[in-house]
């Protein structure tokens, strides 16, 4: 009997989308340099929960610096990892997991375990949704922001990732916190819009984006994701998400009704 290799159609309750930034000794042929070779310089987190239909979120971004290690990195990873039903990346199967199991073994961290099985999960299995093996059905890949673009994500608005090792070396902290932010949000809006198509649902993209259009609003410290808020994908997302809330309201509200007059009947007999 034939058994199916297609990941689950699933979205968890609690999602961890992340991002790494590497500088590395430049190849003599100008081509990428091979993975063991990278040194994280930061890493982004766009983590979100779902709790009786509503999302919450908690973004971050850590950079090498004068406070913090690439031990600091790894132990953000793990502690982060340990928590998430569902870790996504974009090509994070092939190059971010194996770096930082790669940098926690050279830093003596052996007890991070959910870096550990982040790093090992079966491909197929779900818990690790590498967003460039998925879109591609795990042939060809594409870049991040071949992808984004046309599904109307914001990505690399300001720099890319060829940027990041002259912005180290400039000191330009900063720029490279906000950078790999980005990446990590735009990583968990696709990550979205994945799940709604592959499980024929759109709630699952219009409700967190609307949501999380709504969370970066509120919040002044995430002025620079204010892109997310007006991208084309959130611009969709906000009206239909407003109608499947005041749907999901009212049935909420039926529901109730029912249940006290079914209760109010059987006090009577």
């Amino acid at each position: 009997m034939r058994v199916s290799q297609r990941p689950p159609a699933r979205v968890g309750n609690s999602v961890l989308a992340y991002d790494i930034e590497t500088i590395a000794p430049a190849m003599p042929d100008g081509s990428f340099p091979p993975w063991p070779t990278h040194r994280p310089v930061a890493i982004g987190f766009a983590a979100a929960k779902r709790h009786d239909g509503n999302w919450s979120f908690d973004i971050e971004a850590l950079v090498l610096g004068d406070a913090t290690t690439e031990a600091d990195l790894v132990q953000a990873a793990d502690r982060r990892m340990a928590s998430a039903e569902v870790i996504t990346g974009y090509n994070s199967a092939q190059f971010d997991a194996l770096v930082l199991r790669l940098t926690a073994q050279r830093c003596r961290i052996w007890d991070a375990k959910a870096l550990g099985d982040h790093a090992a999960a079966h491909r197929y299995g779900g818990d690790h949704a590498d967003l460039a093996d998925l879109y591609a059905s795990y042939g060809r890949k594409v870049s991040l922001s071949a992808i984004a673009d046309e599904v109307g994500i914001p990505v690399k608005t300001d720099i890319g990732g060829g940027d990041v090792a002259a912005l180290w070396a400039a000191g330009e902290h900063e720029r490279i916190r906000q950078y790999v932010a980005e990446d990590a949000v735009a990583t968990m809006a696709l990550y979205f819009a994945w799940s709604a198509s592959r499980a024929g649902e759109e709630a699952l993209v219009t409700q967190p984006m609307a949501a999380l259009a709504r969370h970066i609003q509120a919040t002044p410290e995430l002025h620079h994701l204010s892109a997310f808020v007006e991208c084309s994908l959130t611009r969709w997302c906000r009206p239909r998400s407003l109608k499947a809330d005041i749907a999901a309201a009212l049935e909420r509200l039926t529901n109730r009704f029912r249940r006290e007059v079914e209760e109010r009947s059987f006090a009577t007999h």
